[in-house]
């Protein structure tokens, strides 16, 4: 059995404290865009802001980490996310539609650095721990994907402007997270990292095997949020699905991107990472054709799981991968890279999921996914051709 160092437990909590605001944001924000938004069509802008926030300091995150350390990034990043938490109150109280997109940006700013959780307990462990520790730190991702709609519901009526509360619970959980980093033990991340290499980043990403990590996780990641984002504005307001049947759809598919984590460690045991990319791909698939052929309650439920175990694989998969695809004193670098491909996918389908679903309906949304699908896979099998060769 694979003996994880204790700071790695650390990092999953504090993952859980800082990812509970993306599914809270997925399920309150469609909401709060149908109730203040100017136009319908820009109902799930709030959540396509917490993308866009990540897309813009995925880069940033990874590299400020490197000048200033690890500690440090994180604990001013979560200063900024408390205070973007209490302005978010203040402008669902106020009514502000665009100073809610401004707070939710800033959110999202901060989601960026809570992703670098996963690299930082990886400087923990030796390679051949690589996948399981990956997937000990995604386990966060269960607390929060429980967490953040039952945040959405008891704070819901906690003040008299609905939802408002919401963010006030998201306030306090960010401060827990603000106290653990300060006794948070970090890895001594070298500094030197950057300096001591000689590889132009043109040359690090011409490698196939690079090129199949950043197009798993980016693809991962973008036809999750292109469907998720959609799931509860088609569900309750298009639909009109019962809010608590939306709310239990949006939780079992985030605890379904968590959840297999218990087990990839052992699937990549059995089965090599690009079949289990490959499964990830399926699984995709599978949630695209459920999602066509049956928009019933059970047909969101089964599409949206199946939608969050694909994200699983893939984004494992896409992890270990990539941490072998590069030399230490390129790890920065090459990180930061692979964060801004993944979110610049994720804010761009988040920010075409709402005009999409209202425009052009549930089907077009699907759609839209399979080029993704095709992307992820013609790089999948260049990385295969050329590991094939003698």
């Amino acid at each position: 059995m694979v003996k994880i160092p204790y700071p790695v437990w650390l990092m999953t909590l504090a993952q859980a404290l800082g990812m509970v605001t993306a599914p809270m944001v997925v399920f309150v924000g469609g909401f709060l865009g149908v109730a203040l938004a100017p136009s319908i069509s820009m109902a799930t802008l709030p959540i396509a802001s917490l993308v866009v926030g990540s897309a813009l300091a995925s880069m940033p995150a990874a590299l400020i980490m490197q000048r200033i350390g690890r500690r440090r990034g994180f604990i001013y990043a979560t200063i900024l996310a408390l205070l973007a938490s209490m302005l978010a109150f203040y402008s669902v109280r106020h009514g502000s539609f665009w100073g809610l997109c401004f707070s939710i940006l800033l959110l999202g700013m901060h989601l960026a650095f809570v992703q670098q959780f996963r690299f930082a307990a990886l400087e923990w462990v030796k390679p051949e721990q690589v996948a399981t520790t990956a997937s000990v730190v995604l386990l966060g991702g269960l607390v929060a994907a429980w967490l953040g709609p039952e945040m959405v519901m008891l704070g819901k009526e906690l003040f008299a402007q609905t939802f408002s509360g919401a963010f006030v619970l998201l306030a306090v959980s960010h401060s827990l997270l603000l106290a653990l980093l300060t006794i948070m033990p970090f890895a001594a991340s070298a500094h030197h990292d950057q300096a001591a290499s000689r590889r132009p980043l043109k040359e690090l990403l011409k490698a196939p095997a690079l090129g199949a990590a950043m197009a798993s996780g980016a693809v991962a990641f973008g036809v999750m949020s292109l469907i998720m984002t959609a799931t509860p504005v088609s569900m309750t307001e298009i639909l009109h699905f019962p809010l608590a049947q939306t709310k239990t759809v949006i939780q079992s598919h985030i605890m379904a991107m968590f959840l297999p984590s218990l087990i990839t460690p052992l699937l990549l045991r059995w089965l090599s990472i690009i079949r289990l990319l490959m499964l990830g791909l399926a699984a995709m698939v599978v949630a695209i054709s459920i999602a066509i052929l049956d928009q019933g309650y059970w047909g969101y439920w089964w599409a949206l799981v199946c939608l969050g175990l694909g994200w699983n694989f893939l984004f494992v998969g896409g992890t270990t991968l990539l941490t072998q695809s590069y030399r230490p004193e390129d790890g920065f670098r090459v990180q930061a890279v692979n964060e801004f491909c993944v979110f610049t996918s994720q804010a761009l389908t988040s920010l075409m999921a709402g005009w999409l679903v209202f425009s052009y309906g549930w089907f077009a949304i699907n759609l839209l996914a399979i080029p993704l699908l095709m992307l992820a896979l013609a790089m999948l099998a260049r990385w295969a051709m050329t590991s094939a060769r003698p």
